[in-house]
């Protein structure tokens, strides 16, 4: 979208925006909270599931769903006011982004045909069904073939519109959609297609209608931090407006729910359900941003890898949770027993990140460098 020469000339003196840590370090306290809520409603046996410190770990749970969406979505927005700074060609960008979604889209499928190896499960309904890495990849992928759109120059301001359009859009329309998808019928091969956007039965776990909308807070909430003060000031605001949305819409939704509304994607309680995980993802962000200046370098080294690689970490400690290799555990642990086990489980997906970015082999050699006697040292 061509801009007249002022408006070009305000955006290229504006700063260039650089990637915050606290985007990382949220997405890395995102993977370690996913990690913690799938080893405990795996392995916590019937008992430990009726306790209040098992309905804590399902509270946690409910966290990494939304932010992992909403930080995706921070992440094309970050990149197109960097790509807007530097006058980027809207082409180049759009196609990269763009390519991206592709990938993590493919991993998502790869990444259900090893699981359904290793677990003897592999049919066609488990390798092309629609899971989390489907919707993450797919709205990557929308968002930035609408939202970055043209030959000109990147503009910000057409992703805010985009984002604002399919956040409202694949909401309002949620119901009426699902509703339609569940009096399909003999759809034959075209219902993985159709999956993907909305909730088809026996394909559909998560559905771009209405989780398109999580990627939508995640853009305008990173362009709102981009322009405050400072990223700890919007990042207080955004703690303090979300936390009172959440309790607002949870007691909406219960009151609902209570007056016999169902639960479901077919009916309007849906709504508030998705405000509700749209603000819990948005105090991870939050609490990401706030909390990175107060942790030592290591800490937030380790968070920041962790974050950035969180792909890694979640394809590595599913099948310990859900698959074979998790068996032997699944319904049996008390929750002091789940909790030693998780913390192990947290170190393995972290040693598994480093490994992948072969990071690993330098920090053995430190471990061998400290603990060698000063005077072999060289």
């Amino acid at each position: 979208m061509a801009k007249g020469s002022e408006g070009d000339d305000a955006e290229v003196a504006r700063p260039q925006a650089r990637r915050a840590p606290g985007i990382d370090v949220a997405r890395g306290i995102a993977g370690l909270i996913m990690i913690q809520g799938h080893a405990f409603h795996a392995w916590a046996s019937p008992a430990a599931k009726e306790t209040v410190a098992y309905a804590a770990t399902r509270v946690l749970g409910s966290l990494p769903l939304p932010a992992f969406l909403i930080l995706a979505g921070a992440s094309v927005a970050y990149r197109v006011d960097r790509g807007e700074s530097r006058g980027e060609p809207a082409t180049e960008l759009r196609h990269r982004i763009f390519r991206r979604g592709m990938e993590i889209m493919l991993w998502g499928y790869g990444v259900s045909i090893a699981y359904g190896v290793m677990d003897g499960g592999l049919t066609i309904d488990t390798v092309l069904r629609a899971d989390v890495l489907q919707v993450i990849g797919l709205s990557i992928a929308v968002f930035a073939g609408l939202g970055i759109g043209g030959r000109n120059i990147v503009s910000a301001r057409r992703l805010t519109k985009v984002a604002i359009g399919l956040g409202l859009g694949s909401t309002l329309l949620c119901p009426w959609l699902s509703s339609w998808a569940a009096g399909l019928t003999n759809l034959g091969p075209s219902r993985f297609w159709v999956g993907l956007w909305v909730d088809v039965a026996g394909v559909t776990r998560m559905p771009f209608v209405p989780l398109a909308s999580w990627f939508a807070v995640g853009i305008l909430a990173t362009q709102g931090l981009l322009r405050a003060r400072s990223l700890e000031r919007g990042a207080g605001f955004l703690l303090l407006g979300a936390l009172p949305t959440i309790a607002m819409a949870y007691g909406i939704t219960a009151l609902a729910v209570d007056r016999g509304l169902v639960f479901s994607r077919t009916s309007p309680v849906i709504f508030a359900n998705v405000v509700d995980l749209a603000a819990r993802g948005c105090v991870v962000i939050a609490l990401g941003i706030l909390i990175t200046p107060l942790l030592s370098d290591r800490v937030r080294s380790a968070l920041v890898l962790l974050g950035r690689h969180s792909l890694v970490a979640y394809v590595f400690h599913i099948p310990f949770c859900y698959g074979a290799l998790g068996k032997p555990l699944q319904g049996t642990l008390s929750m002091a027993e789940g909790a030693i086990l998780t913390l192990v489980l947290m170190v393995l997906s972290y040693g598994a990140v480093r490994l992948r970015t072969g990071s690993l082999g330098v920090v053995l050699i430190g471990i061998k460098g400290r603990a060698r006697p000063k005077e072999h040292r060289r």
